[in-house]
């Protein structure tokens, strides 16, 4: 076994390892809350703790309506017995505080409080996780062509479309970017969530939009997940929905430099370098870079573009996981910044991985508007 597999096999074995603890924890407080238990119920947890990540790795090659069901329930599952691992902790906490000042308080009524205040925090981020909501972003660029003065640019990423979201979500998304009225939308990479799908009628209504300026697309790591073809499948799909894929490459949008790489072409900062050395960038010219992650930030504001815009991050989609990615990103891992001369945006996310949860963070549609 090669040392990348063997990587993979083991963060897998340690990653289900993590997962039977959360649930054996969330059975123990049960018993002892509710005094219920046994070797069924014991059981149960363990197979419950195997769902996530057999689905995941059997929607890697298979695409039928069970495996369908089956992945959306283990990734909801997955959500939900995280938050019942914390409503478990509360409980075991408060209990102990309790007893330490001789209070005593009843253990099916703390059990009820505490897990189901998590259960209501659960459906509320689910609910959140589908809102698309809408930011509105004001940039200036220097030497901004007249045409361009008062435009307005849709701008979104990591829609994630697979077996949890799919075509009912991206028409929703397309709706709310119609109703916007955009000259161009931009899409930074992980449009698809790397699960086997109907490829082509999952984005179909990206197809219906009518933008004067097109709909323009970078590929994310997701959208390599199942394919190492130069051509990918998903290229198809997104030709007939009418989105052209920037593919290292650079092209005149009316009067602004428009760049987009793609995340297997640059993934490294020599890749990245490469990539950028056979791209000329106009100074006279706004430029506006698309790549899928915001990684080695330093050699994009040396090639001098205008605006570069990111996802990837999903600004950590559940807290406090946000304090993570702030971290990991520099504090590039959400919002409008500026390094050097460039201005940094990076998104949020539209979509989700893994469960269909936001709390702390949002799910968003980014309206840029040009002056």
């Amino acid at each position: 076994m090669t040392r990348a597999p063997f990587k993979v096999v083991a963060s897998l074995i340690i990653f289900e390892i993590l997962l039977i603890f959360v649930h054996l924890a969330v059975y123990a407080t049960l018993a002892a809350a509710f005094g219920i238990g046994g070797p069924i119920m014991e059981t149960a947890a363990v197979i419950l703790a195997l769902t996530f990540v057999s689905a995941t790795l059997l929607s890697r090659f298979y695409n039928t309506t069970i495996l369908r069901w089956y992945y959306a329930f283990a990734a909801y599952w997955f959500g939900l017995i995280h938050f019942l691992f914390v409503g478990g902790v509360t409980f075991f906490l408060v209990m102990a505080v309790s007893y330490s000042i001789n209070a005593y308080p009843s253990l099916p009524v703390l059990g009820s409080i505490c897990f189901g205040a998590a259960f209501l925090i659960h459906l509320y981020g689910t609910w959140k996780s589908g809102r698309a909501e809408i930011t509105r972003v004001n940039v200036t660029l220097a030497n901004l062509p007249a045409a361009w003065k008062g435009r307005k640019v849709a701008f979104i990423s990591d829609v994630h479309l697979g077996n949890v979201r799919g075509e009912r979500f991206m028409a929703r998304v397309a709706k709310k970017i119609a109703a916007l009225s955009p000259w161009a939308l931009f899409i930074d990479g992980d449009l698809y969530d790397g699960t086997m799908c109907d490829e082509k009628r999952v984005v179909a209504p990206l197809g219906s939009l009518r933008l004067p300026g097109g709909s323009y697309f970078v590929a994310g790591n997701h959208e390599y997940y199942l394919t190492d073809k130069d051509v990918p499948s998903f290229a198809v799909a997104l030709e007939e929905a009418k989105v052209r894929i920037l593919h290292n490459e650079k092209i005149d949008l009316d009067g602004v430099q428009l760049v987009g790489i793609d995340d297997k072409s640059a993934n490294g900062r020599e890749s990245l370098k490469k990539v950028l050395e056979k791209i000329v960038i106009e100074k006279s010219m706004p430029s506006i870079f698309l790549r899928h992650a915001p990684f080695d930030l330093d050699i994009t504001t040396q090639k001098g573009f205008s605006l570069a815009l990111f996802g990837h991050t999903h600004q950590g989609q559940i807290f406090p996981l946000n304090l993570l990615t702030k971290k990991i990103y520099h504090g590039y891992d959400y919002g409008l910044k500026k390094h050097g001369e460039t201005q940094i945006y990076t998104s949020s996310g539209v979509g989700t991985w893994g469960p269909p949860l936001r709390l702390g963070t949002k799910s968003e549609i980014v309206l840029f508007e040009f002056n």
